[in-house]
């Protein structure tokens, strides 16, 4: 175990990117999974995953930790997600054309909860508001929120503050959308919650 731990976190202090590492709240994930049946995260890393499988950037450390390895060679065909990828835009953008292929060969409900910075004018952006499967977006104020720090292990807060206005957009296919409904109270529960 100790080993496998120090390859872990020697893996991610040397990428240098704590805020790539950002996740949210514990609260955010209890709504998710309790009214949008989300129990998976696209992007996490055993230092900040909420669930017990998960896709990370580094299978060869990451597996023995629950990952199942890149979000870009995962292919669910049912099931909800959420996903907050690294605010990086060619990350996000292949993120977002990843998930319309994976919608176009869905079998069941399938829905991704995607957790984006408000970046109005970039293409990943404009992609998921556009998108077909785009049930709902919500807003959520950068003053309004925060995150879980991706090295809350060499912090005294874990949490931080938000350097953006952040966005949910709410993918789903029509079975996922009568499985998971967007209601306001679920809305309103999540936005709470961040």
């Amino acid at each position: 175990f100790h080993r496998r731990l120090f390859c872990i976190l020697a893996r991610y202090h040397g990428i240098q990117g704590h805020g790539f590492q950002a996740a949210c709240t514990e609260h955010v994930f209890d709504v998710l999974h309790g009214r949008f049946g989300v129990n998976m995260e696209c992007f996490a890393s055993p230092l900040n995953s909420r669930y017990a499988s998960h896709c990370s950037a580094f299978p060869d450390t990451d597996a023995c930790f629950g990952s199942l390895g890149s979000f870009f060679q995962f292919h669910p065909k049912h099931g909800s997600f959420e996903a907050n990828p690294p605010f990086e835009p060619y990350v996000m953008l292949a993120m977002v054309n990843h998930m319309e292929v994976l919608f176009k060969k869905a079998t069941g409900a399938l829905s991704f909860i995607v957790v984006v910075p408000g970046w109005k004018e970039s293409e990943a952006f404009q992609r998921l508001k556009a998108s077909k499967w785009n049930k709902k977006s919500l807003p959520i104020a950068q003053k309004d929120h925060g995150f879980c720090d991706g090295a809350a292990h060499q912090r005294r807060d874990r949490y931080r503050i938000s350097p953006y206005d952040t966005f949910f957009f709410f993918l789903q296919n029509d079975t996922a959308a009568s499985k998971w409904p967007l209601t306001e109270i679920a809305i309103n529960e999540l936005r709470s919650a961040m």
